[in-house]
């Protein structure tokens, strides 16, 4: 009881609670507004007229400038929107080009596949993977992040690379058997497929650095140069992510002097693999297990369309957000090293209030959005806003558990968070499997997998409020530890 009061206890966290609650209902009875046999004459008009306005208006103010937290820095707030514009610079290049040369692509063939099955299967794949490829580089510059000393985090990054990328390798087959035995592929097809996200596995990891250095303008570079790749050789499939990770090589500069094939604890390799994939799988497996459950015909732009506001609102809470709780937490680390108890205790309240602000605004932003792509459904295509609001909720209800899932883990919890992900992996790979495939079959599975998640979403706010509300205790100890 304790946690669930938590989302009232203050005017703010009570605001974002409701304006959840209230987008989320508005989002369940989107599909049914266009049943006129079950709601009134005029029904449908007054939900869009009424929700579009909540969702603009509260949309708005929920992502204002030090949204997050009252305590946020003048400098946070001066560019909130150019930061997350470059760090979204995929989602918005991809979307664009896509469309632009998805013909080009389904002309080919590719051992009897079309491409643009072949492009569309790595692009399910590679965010799952690519969590799991890149966690042991955090391990492997753990150390050095602390003073952000640039020069020697590329140099400790660049000699361990080649084996991480080498040792990563692997992912590759445990993606592609289940792909195999799900599609019949021919060896050709998934030998592409296999190339194409070893490929991906490159560009993700050399993504890394900009990722650590905040270098948003890097980051965009290297999609920049991807996205022109595609639309200038839409049927070179190679070619996008290798010039899109030339662009993250040439700028590590001098630190490729230190590249070798040095050795890697293959213990501590494989647990970060492991969980990885386990964090990873919340967020982006149930792409991964509909292509397999139907062989990739599904409605890919209605589901990517209603999957987009969880997306955008992941990296709202990583761009805006989570440097104030990064900086919450340093100030709690000072506090235990050099202050007085008293003040102690008002760091972690102060740590424990700006971390529970930046979930639920992640959280009300999300589900704005979610209304929002179901009300432009609605009147699109509003055949498909039933697919659209299961895929909706259901990923919003992803994102809410992977950022519960992050904080744990960053808190210390390495267990919980893998537990979490396991069952929810479970949980997907039961729905789609026994549901079946189809349009009604995949917004049935995905409305079960909302439900499930929704109460997994619950458990995991117990579990993280547990050990948030008074973090010193769990901060002190790793203090502690690491003399």
């Amino acid at each position: 009881m304790t946690s669930i009061r938590s989302l009232f206890h203050d005017s703010f966290t009570r605001r974002r609670t409701l304006l959840i609650l209230a987008a989320l209902v508005l989002t369940a009875l989107v599909p049914l507004a266009g049943a006129t046999t079950l709601l009134p004459a005029g029904w449908s008009l007054a939900l869009l007229a009424a929700g579009a306005l909540l969702a603009m208006i509260a949309l708005l103010r929920n992502v204002r400038p030090g949204a997050g937290s009252r305590g946020a820095r003048a400098e946070d707030a001066s560019r909130p929107g150019a930061g997350l514009l470059l760090y979204l610079s995929p989602v918005i290049l991809l979307n664009l080009v896509y469309p632009l040369v998805s013909p080009a692509m389904a002309a080919v063939q590719v051992g009897g596949v079309q491409l643009t099955h072949v492009v569309l299967a790595s692009s399910i794949t590679v965010p799952w993977l690519a969590q799991a490829a890149c966690l042991p580089a955090y391990r492997a510059i753990g150390d050095l992040m602390a003073e952000r000393h640039m020069a020697a985090i590329v140099r400790r990054f660049c000699s361990t690379w080649p084996a991480m990328f080498v040792f990563a390798l692997p992912l590759v087959v445990v993606f592609a058997v289940p792909l195999w035995l799900a599609t019949g592929w021919s060896l050709t097809a998934l030998g592409t497929y296999a190339a194409l996200v070893a490929l991906h596995l490159l560009f993700v990891q050399a993504l890394i650095m900009a990722n650590v250095a905040n270098r948003r303008g890097l980051w965009a570079a290297a999609w920049a140069a991807y996205a022109a790749a595609l639309f200038l050789g839409p049927t070179l499939w190679w070619l996008p992510p290798l010039l899109g990770a030339l662009t993250q090589i040439a700028a590590m500069g001098r630190g490729l002097a230190a590249v070798r094939l040095r050795g890697l604890d293959p213990r501590h390799f494989s647990a970060d693999l492991l969980r990885g994939l386990l964090l990873g799988a919340v967020l982006w497996a149930d792409k991964f297990v509909l292509f397999l459950v139907t062989d990739g015909d599904f409605q890919v732009v209605v589901v990517f369309l209603a999957m987009l506001p969880a997306v955008l609102a992941y990296n709202y809470y990583f761009v805006n957000l989570a440097p104030q709780v990064d900086r919450a937490v340093a100030s709690l680390h000072q506090a235990i090293a050099q202050e007085p108890l008293t003040l102690l205790a008002q760091r972690s309240r102060t740590l424990s209030r700006t971390a529970d602000r930046a979930i639920l605004t992640t959280g009300a932003a999300g589900m704005l959005l979610t209304l929002a792509v179901c009300l432009l459904m609605e009147g699109l295509q509003p055949a498909q806003v039933l697919l659209a609001a299961a895929v909706g909720v259901a990923s919003w209800a992803f994102m809410v558990l992977t950022l519960l899932s992050y904080e744990l883990d960053y808190i210390g919890e390495k267990l919980l968070p893998q537990i979490l992900g396991g069952v929810h992996l479970m949980l997907c790979a039961a729905a789609f499997l026994l549901i079946g495939a189809g349009t009604a079959a995949a917004a049935l599975a995905y409305a079960a997998l909302a439900a499930a998640d929704l109460a997994l979403v619950a458990a995991a706010w117990v579990l993280y409020k547990r050990h948030w509300t008074q973090p010193e205790y769990t901060l002190f100890w790793r203090h502690a530890t690491s003399w």
